[in-house]
């Protein structure tokens, strides 16, 4: 079987309570050698040596990284099998506590090259005359990949990755580890470096001679650790902005935001369809990609996040597209103190699209709400199916879950579903 990060999952001869081996590039049904390594979770992980019998369903990665880069893991994977698999790992996961396979709709797919951010890795080594490494980590290690070409990015990001490593090059301090998040914004590139250190003058300066030679809307530096409040910026050209169905969002540095705008589409229509009523409460809302499409159509919305940027981003959104009316703000840490069954007094339907890690609590409340309908978001299908529970116990119904492939070539599987009661 393939496992949720796209590893071959074979017995462990003689494992004992360690029963399983993980297998990175092996597929079901292969005969394969490894090697095995260090332990993880009921089982090892296993190297492949060789594949003995390859599977019908292999075939040749199109990417020259995918043997070393930690991005993608299924890219050898056939399209048809593929997609099968990744509608499978949100089956299982509803399946197993107890819920109708059949309510699984089949995988919504996205373009390949449809990322329009992505977090880089930049190092230094400490010896003298050393070499700035530029790309992604390789699959579960600190090491680099010298990045030469990436199938998953928009090929606008991808084209900015040989200047950008080239101007690092020259700032990057030796010993140094820098995290470089870069978004394509409609107006331009939104740059982010996390460090463990202050930029320094050298630093500062260079990349605000890149910003300006490339055209880049803002760069801005944070100490790892810190808080996105104490952001930095290094340049500002002009404040990156993104449309979100269409409606203007100016983004805050760090904000968080879907990683593909095909996806992020896929999941408002799903959203905006799926929602009844004219009173709509969004939790863990972000800028606004469900709350303005849904203020658009005429709802009024109840928007909660513990961002508060991002509800400023959001409110001033609204204003800007005249519909500021339909929305309210609240700035709320919902994992530490969620809403109250209370809250939602007159409410007709909560949206929710919270961390990975799901929100149990604030499930706990929804569910003793009297909302009418539910639409939960997740990229977690374990903890959406955890939620999902508490739901149902509370006297939801689940009505139907699609999966939207916004990871791809990844075991990372986006999904909406509707309760309704």
């Amino acid at each position: 079987m393939l496992g949720p990060r796209g590893d071959g999952i074979a017995k462990n001869p003689g494992g004992g309570a360690r029963g399983r081996l993980y297998i990175a590039g092996a597929l079901p049904g292969e005969q394969v050698r490894v090697r095995r390594g260090n332990p993880r979770g009921d089982g090892f992980a296993a190297k492949l040596l060789e594949i003995v019998e390859p599977s019908p369903e292999r075939t040749a990665p199109p990417c020259r990284h995918f043997a070393t880069c930690g991005g993608c893991s299924v890219q050898h994977f056939g399209t048809d099998a593929y997609r099968i698999w990744k509608q499978t790992l949100v089956v299982a996961a509803i399946e197993r506590v107890g819920f109708d396979p059949g309510l699984v709709a089949p995988l919504v797919p996205t373009a390949t090259d449809g990322r329009r951010r992505a977090t880089f890795a930049a190092f230094r080594p400490r010896a003298k005359e050393s070499k700035t490494f530029f790309g992604f980590h390789t699959r579960a290690s600190r090491h680099v990949v010298e990045l030469e070409e990436c199938l998953i990015l928009r090929p606008e990001l991808m084209a900015l990755v040989p200047n950008l490593r080239a101007v690092l090059a020259d700032i990057v301090p030796p010993g140094a580890r820098w995290d470089v998040a870069v978004t394509l914004a409609d107006n331009g590139f939104d740059v982010l470096i996390q460090a463990a250190h202050e930029p320094g003058p050298d630093a500062s300066m260079g990349l605000a001679m890149f910003a300006e030679e490339q055209g880049l809307a803002r760069v801005a530096w944070q100490l790892e650790g810190s808080d996105r409040d104490q952001i930095e910026p290094i340049a500002l050209r002009q404040t990156p902005v993104l449309g979100l169905s269409g409606i203007p969002v100016e983004i805050p540095p760090g904000v968080f935001l879907q990683a593909s705008a095909e996806a992020e589409r896929i999941l408002a229509d799903l959203v905006v369809n799926a929602a009844e009523g004219s009173r709509v409460a969004d939790l863990y809302c972000g800028v606004g990609t469900f709350a303005l499409p849904l203020a658009a159509a005429g709802a009024n919305i109840m928007a909660v996040d513990g961002d508060g940027a991002a509800l400023g981003a959001l409110a001033r959104a609204a204003g800007t597209a005249g519909f500021g009316g339909n929305v309210t703000t609240e700035t709320r840490d919902l994992v530490r103190r969620p809403l109250a069954a209370a809250d939602f007094k007159g409410i007709e339907t909560i949206v929710f699209d919270p961390p990975r890690a799901g929100a149990p609590t604030q499930a706990e409340e929804i569910a003793q709400s009297g909302a009418t309908r539910v639409v939960a978001v997740s990229c977690n299908p374990a903890t959406f199916a955890r939620d999902a529970l508490t739901l149902s116990e509370g006297g939801y119904t689940l009505e139907r879950v699609t999966p939207v492939d916004q990871f791809v070539w990844s075991g990372h599987v986006e999904l909406v579903a509707v309760f309704s009661r």
